[in-house]
């Protein structure tokens, strides 16, 4: 998980717009699951980070 955070710190000071992302759902039985995501543009690419 550590090093997730520092690719995301390295992404965000290199990004053009960055967005962040928290995908939350609940499933029927009361489970919550959560997605992070990093995204934006380096350059003329698109790049994501998720976990």
């Amino acid at each position: 998980m550590k090093l997730m955070a520092i690719v995301a710190v390295i992404f965000l000071a290199s990004c053009e717009n960055p967005m962040f992302n928290i995908g939350a759902s609940v499933s029927s039985d009361g489970n919550v699951r959560v997605s992070p995501s990093v995204s934006g543009r380096v350059g003329d690419v698109g790049v994501a980070v998720s976990g």
